[in-house]
């Protein structure tokens, strides 16, 4: 039994991801939803990127206009389904209601637990992520990571009602959970032991979440993200050969990230000479209405920027990396 009350008789996890909906790129959060939902009995709410969204860590793009849409996955994987942009009945082999967010991993935290289902949530689970975190370098930019901190760092949570106290007004258990791949390619027997052994774990740390600080009650305090990573390899999956292991971060860096490529770019000299006439154009428009010599030669190059040709930056993040090694003698420090 867990030592968080629950607003209703049973749990309501929170799920998101920064993979977005089922296909190559999120393969897994649709049996994990399921099986949090059929082999704990939870209730699960999932809100996640309308895309893919990895990498951009715990970011909020603050000057966009965040929407909504609602996804109706179908049996057996969840890689079709009805797109909707407001709720409606299930129809026949829909089971679920997940909710898209055109933002990032942390706004559909966010929003999922302030505006979508504020007074409902017990726990936020972020994942399953499809590659590990189990370093600094990596889990300092994961989305699914960032998720997780975003629910964090999102108290105090509003309580169902004004005349309703909220259970989550200093803290929220959060979970971030990671597939690391091992080997290519992943068998679906692999990872159907990955879903049961993240869904034990989170069923565990749910059960009994852990205390952090110093040794004395009034300096102790609940932990306030976990950080799960299952190796995929099927014969350590085993239920037999399954081991916990309790561990530090690896400390690392990942060095260079863009390579150069031949996709087509505009120049920083255009893109900067766009910028200053659109900022320009807003800026007299809304305190008089342009004249005619004041729109003469727009689009065309600025006399006054530096007229001499600009080297052209082509680079695209590359498809694989690999993190440079630690320094042995600061590993574990």
């Amino acid at each position: 039994m867990s030592r968080f009350p629950t607003y209703g008789d049973r749990p309501v996890a929170l799920l998101t991801n920064d993979d977005g909906p089922p296909g190559p790129s999120s393969p897994n959060i649709y049996a994990f939803a399921k099986l949090l939902r059929d082999r704990l009995g939870w209730d699960v709410k999932v809100v996640i990127p309308d895309c893919q969204k990895s990498w951009v860590g715990k970011a909020y793009a603050i000057s966009d206009v965040v929407t909504t849409s609602y996804f109706y996955p179908q049996e057996p994987d969840g890689l079709t389904g009805d797109i909707t942009p407001a709720p409606r009945p299930f129809g026949n082999g829909e089971t679920m209601e997940w909710i898209l967010i055109s933002g990032t991993p942390a706004s559909c935290t966010n929003i999922a637990l302030h505006n979508l289902y504020p007074g409902q949530i017990d726990l936020v689970i972020s994942g399953p992520n499809h590659g590990r975190n189990s370093s600094t370098a990596f889990s300092l930019s994961s989305g699914t990571l960032g998720a997780a901190l975003a629910g964090a760092l999102s108290v105090p949570i509003p309580g169902p009602s004004p005349s309703t106290s909220s259970l989550h007004t200093k803290h929220i258990p959060c979970i971030a959970v990671s597939y690391g791949v091992v080997a290519r390619p992943v068998t679906p027997r692999t990872n159907s032991l990955a879903g049961e052994v993240a869904t034990d774990v989170c069923r565990r740390l749910w059960e009994d979440w852990g205390w952090e600080g110093g040794s004395s009650s009034s300096e102790k305090r609940l932990v306030q993200v976990y950080s799960v990573n299952v190796p995929l390899i099927e014969e350590a999956l085993l239920p037999e050969k399954r081991k916990i292991c309790w561990t530090r971060m690896w400390r690392n860096t990942y060095g260079q990230l863009f390579k150069p490529t031949n996709l087509l770019v505009l120049t920083l000299l255009t893109h900067i000479y766009t910028q200053q006439v659109a900022l320009t154009l807003m800026t007299l428009t809304a305190q008089r209405p342009l004249t005619n010599q004041e729109t003469t030669g727009i689009g065309a190059p600025n006399p006054h920027l530096p007229q001499r040709p600009l080297p052209q930056v082509r680079a695209h993040f590359p498809p694989q990396i690999r993190p440079n090694p630690p320094n042995p003698t600061r590993a574990n420090s």
